[in-house]
């Protein structure tokens, strides 16, 4: 058996820096939002509050329909 995302609504954010990237996942973290990363991208639930935020803070925020799969919190389980 395999378990594969289903595809749902996300914000894909991207930035012209690796830094504002790692910034703009920090302050996320700091919300507790649920998040996929990568080196390139961070990947969230749709929500317009966050995507303002983000796009305030200078970064690209695309809003599509993406499988999504967020890192498992510190412990080994998601909230």
């Amino acid at each position: 058996m395999r378990v594969v995302a289903k595809p749902e609504p996300v914000l894909t954010v991207t930035a012209d820096s690796p830094l504002a990237l790692l910034q703009a996942a920090y302050h996320l973290g700091n919300r507790h939002v649920s998040l996929e990363i990568a080196s390139t991208y961070l990947r969230l639930a749709h929500d317009p509050v966050l995507q303002h935020l983000l796009e305030h803070r200078g970064l690209q925020v695309i809003a599509e329909i993406q499988p999504f799969q967020p890192e498992i919190g510190a412990y080994g389980h998601s909230h």
